[in-house]
């Protein structure tokens, strides 16, 4: 269908290097033309390109400043832009990268090369689209149910201290109850992920030892551990400091006891452990379960992923996907691996007290594995 095809802007002022292109491109993409960088900015707009191909040497604006003005228009910035010139130096293509663009290729090109980067930008721009509007979805979602939520909670609670209510009426309103509260919980935590992936989350970073967090998420869990008969075993030997946000980090050492407290036995026992290994503070949190299927392993941190529905009930994953979101924020990696002996074993590294760019250089390869939220 001609509405489904990518969306090319040519920017050249040599007319015959834009019939060329336009005859390398055209069967398959719908192409337009501008031959200066104004023109460009005019026609964008209305046009709305998901790749564009910019010439450098332009009368009038050249192609780094019609870059620089497409990455400040909000309604460009996400176009993917691929300077086509016959500059050649590294300095040069610095220079376009410096200004936004995404790629660079040297004329005369390779057309197979030049097909071969177009549909990988049309790729990756589309599933940019997919992702911001999953995100817009979420955030609307989640402020629009805010109150109808409220609505349905507060007449609920007030019904429910009516002393003459009998016990069938109040069984089935706290059911109503119990299933608004888990819907409202969820929903902001859809909110809090979306924000997360939008940028929208401010971290305060303090240098601390996180000793302290691991103390408060087992102080905050012990007494739900201590009804379901499930021992919290902490070896914390020695501070351990690192930079890190308090209260997400916390969070993140409370979702994955949470999560093995749901999963161990009763009787049953989840063990903390604090130690330094590699350059990282390593907060490792063992419960003794039933571990995770290995074909499962990959697709832990899929988001929604569910191995098993009927078991799987409460969370859908996004606590471990948070969890994981906020210690990339902190130039950290959540790994997680099945334990000798049964259950699974998450481990929470941290840089120590070190620069973002020294924590870049030399921090561990993401595991591809993992355990669910179980």
């Amino acid at each position: 269908m001609e509405s489904s095809k990518g969306r090319i802007l040519v920017v050249d002022d040599n007319v015959r290097n834009i019939a060329i292109l336009q005859k390398t491109l055209g069967r398959a993409y719908r192409v337009a033309a501008a031959t200066s960088g104004e023109e460009a900015l005019q026609v964008a707009p209305r046009f709305a390109p998901d790749v564009m191909l910019l010439d450098i040497m332009m009368p009038g604006i050249d192609g780094y400043e019609t870059c620089r003005r497409f990455r400040a228009a909000p309604e460009l910035t996400h176009t993917k832009i691929i300077m086509v010139s016959a500059k050649a130096l590294v300095s040069e293509r610095l220079a376009g990268y410096e200004a936004g663009a995404d790629d660079y290729i040297v004329k005369p090109f390779d057309e197979d090369e030049l097909q071969a980067k177009v549909r990988v930008y049309l790729r990756l721009r589309r599933v940019e689209e997919v992702n911001r509007l999953k995100t817009d979805i979420l955030m609307l979602l989640g402020h629009e149910t805010r109150t109808p939520l409220t609505t349905i909670l507060s007449p609920i609670e007030l019904v429910l201290d009516d002393e003459t209510l009998s016990k069938e009426s109040r069984r089935l309103l706290q059911m109503a109850q119990d299933g608004a509260r888990r819907l409202n919980e969820y929903l902001d935590r859809l909110i809090f992920l979306s924000s997360l992936h939008a940028g929208l989350v401010k971290f305060d970073l303090r240098r601390q030892d996180l000793a302290d967090a691991a103390r408060d998420a087992v102080a905050a869990l012990r007494p739900a551990a201590a009804a379901a008969g499930v021992e919290l075993v902490e070896r914390i030997p020695e501070p351990v400091v690192a930079s890190y946000d308090t209260d997400h980090i916390r969070r993140v050492v409370f979702a994955l006891l949470d999560n093995a407290l749901r999963v161990s036995p009763r009787p049953g026992r989840i063990e903390v452990d604090l130690a330094v290994a590699d350059g990282y503070a390593c907060l490792s949190v063992t419960d003794h379960g039933p571990g995770v299927a290995e074909h499962f392993l990959p697709r832990v941190f899929d988001g929604l992923a569910v191995e098993d529905t009927d078991r799987h009930t409460r969370g859908q994953g996004l606590s471990l996907v948070t969890a994981r979101a906020i210690l990339r924020c902190h130039e950290g990696v959540l790994n997680a691996q099945n334990a000798e002996g049964g259950g699974a074993v998450f481990t929470l590294k941290l840089p120590l007290d070190r620069t973002p760019e020294e924590s870049r250089a030399d921090r561990p390869p993401a595991d591809t594995t993992g355990a669910r939220e179980r």
